[in-house]
């Protein structure tokens, strides 16, 4: 073993205690006993020092818990939490309402350590890019920290600065969460179809993006050129110059949060054009620009003047193909217009499991939402409720969404519910509609069915010529002895498990067959008849186990 991997099996060590004590401490020991985490060093450790005592009674929720402890774990549990919460198609829509509580804000480090940050990222001195920088922070989170500072060209710019060595700390995490993940899908039967490890694969890809500044800072360009003849949506321009992995500096925005209601008079800003504002700029988005802001809450959602709109922390964004667009559209009608089929093919394109053995449960489900709720919640302009009652169907039937759809879903619920804090006669509705009816013309538009017909036949093209290597390739492996056929057979284990129980009885059979007849010889002979006695009684003993092993099969 290297010192590497002896050091890291010895991080996960403490992390796991760690977590066990935590978890522990905010009442979830049932859960800890059933995924074996009170079990091993770890463990005997922390019951030793007395750190794993729960305490008594449980005055808050499970989900007001489960928060808590994702809090006190620090920065990687608290994003897995926030992403969790875009996830209503997989835990329950309380919980995911208490995760979305989840406040990324930390205690500010002090500027001496985020200094020598900034300057071995950007390789100058701080004085050499910024003519003034506020070493007091504007905000601070668990991955980063944003200053306010002048260019020495003048202009007024947001600095955010990635915190020092919170890489280290959520690549222990990342490593922990992944066998913790193992372990669930092995042992719990229950989330197994949830499929654990595919969550923390995605987590760790979103996580990773989030680390990666010079990503943030494309996503940020790619917005402003979307919006660059708008003058309703300020998007800040980067200054890549002084940009690195670590350290994003873009335009200073100058604006209040959008639930600052009483400041809106002083800007020339009205709330219900900003609630209307808001709701049609996600959708242009979603149908237009296919690149959306995947977590537009009150916090992240600044007004500026005459009831211009921007958002902040491009980190959390979705991307759809278009494919993704129309899959939509036909979900939102075939809601609108009651058409249960229609609903259900939808849903099903939505999921990742969507290949159903049996349909007829679901479109059950599907046809007596449609007929007897979808219509009244849509009558009050309450899309995110429509969406909500879906993804509740979703779970029911096991059915995960897609990563990039539980973004979408969660972002349209969120800008809803933040539109009707500013009016609450808010009707997402109408404001939806032309969006989808025109994703739905165009999509039948004949310029439309040439590209989908020329697509098709690159495809094909590309398949012909492709197959005649792949033969190749094939029968090459087949000479050379190399040709392998891998099949994976549904519940092969419990065959095997139920052929080595039987082998055992029979050769447990034959000992126990063997010992009475030795023993009878024994006797027959009066060599040594105690020793037979002696037989007789252990044939007996496994005799009776015998027994006792197969009743006790037939029961199960």
């Amino acid at each position: 073993m290297t010192h590497h991997s002896l050091r890291k099996r010895v991080g996960n060590a403490v992390r796991l205690a760690e977590v066990i004590r935590v978890f522990g401490k905010h009442g979830f020991a049932d859960l800890l006993q059933r995924l074996g985490l009170y079990e091993g060093v770890p463990a005997y450790v922390l019951r030793r020092l007395r750190l794993l005592e729960t305490p008594p009674g449980e005055p808050h929720t499970f989900a007001s818990r489960f928060r808590s402890a994702l809090m006190e774990l620090g920065p990687t549990f608290v994003k897995a939490g926030q992403i969790l919460s875009t996830r209503p198609d997989l835990i329950d829509i309380n919980l995911c309402k208490e995760l979305e509580r989840l406040q990324d804000r930390v205690a500010a480090l002090p500027f001496e350590l985020i200094r020598p940050a900034i300057e071995e990222s950007l390789g100058r001195r701080l004085e050499e890019v910024f003519a003034v920088f506020d070493p007091q922070p504007v905000a601070a989170a668990s991955l980063s920290q944003v200053y306010r500072a002048t260019l020495k060209t003048g202009e007024v710019v947001a600095v955010k600065v990635q915190r020092p060595h919170v890489r280290h700390v959520i690549e222990q995490d990342l490593s922990l969460l992944h066998t913790i993940a193992e372990w669930a899908r092995d042992h719990l039967e229950e989330v197994a179809w949830m499929d654990p490890v595919g969550m923390v694969d995605e987590f760790e890809r979103a996580i990773r993006r989030e680390l990666d500044f010079n990503i943030e800072a494309r996503v940020i360009d790619r917005f402003r050129r979307n919006y660059q003849s708008v003058d309703t949506v300020f998007v800040p321009h980067v200054y890549h110059e002084v940009c690195s992995s670590t350290v994003l500096v873009m335009d200073w925005i100058d604006g209040i949060r959008v639930d600052a209601v009483d400041q809106f008079p002083e800007r020339g800003c009205d709330p219900r054009i900003i609630a209307a504002r808001g709701c049609e700029i996600l959708c242009r988005q979603v149908f237009e620009h296919r690149l959306f802001h995947a977590d537009p809450h009150p916090g992240n959602i600044l007004v500026t003047k005459n009831n211009q709109v921007a958002f902040l922390d491009y980190g959390m964004v979705g991307y759809l193909e278009q494919g993704d667009v129309y899959a939509i559209a036909d979900l939102l009608w075939a809601v609108i217009n009651e058409d249960m089929q229609a609903c259900v093919d939808a849903v099903l394109l939505f999921t990742t499991n969507g290949d159903l053995d049996r349909t007829i449960a679901l479109e059950r489900d599907v046809a007596d939402y449609v007929v007897f709720e979808a219509g009244e919640v849509l009558s009050g302009g309450l899309v995110g409720k429509a969406i909500e009652r879906i993804t509740e169907i979703l779970r029911k039937h096991r059915l995960q969404l897609a990563p990039r759809f539980s973004l979408l879903l969660k972002a349209l619920a969120t800008i809803e519910s933040t539109g009707h804090l500013l009016d609450p006669n808010l009707d997402m509705v109408p404001v939806i509609r032309p969006y989808v009816e025109k994703v739905l013309t165009d999509r039948y538009a004949p310029i439309e069915i040439a590209r989908g017909v020329r697509r098709d036949l690159l495809r094909l093209l590309r398949l012909g010529k492709n197959i005649p290597q792949e033969i190749h390739d094939l029968l090459t492996q087949a000479r050379q002895g190399r040709l392998r056929i891998h099949l994976d057979h549904e519940k092969l284990n419990q065959v095997a498990a139920v052929t080595d129980r039987a082998s055992n009885r029979v050769t447990f059979g034959v000992i126990t067959g063997a010992i009475i007849v030795g023993s009878s010889l024994l006797i027959a002979a009066d060599k040594a008849p105690t020793l037979g006695l002696a037989g007789y009684s252990i044939a007996a003993i496994f005799g009776f186990g015998l027994l006792v092993s197969i009743l006790r099969s037939r029961n199960y």
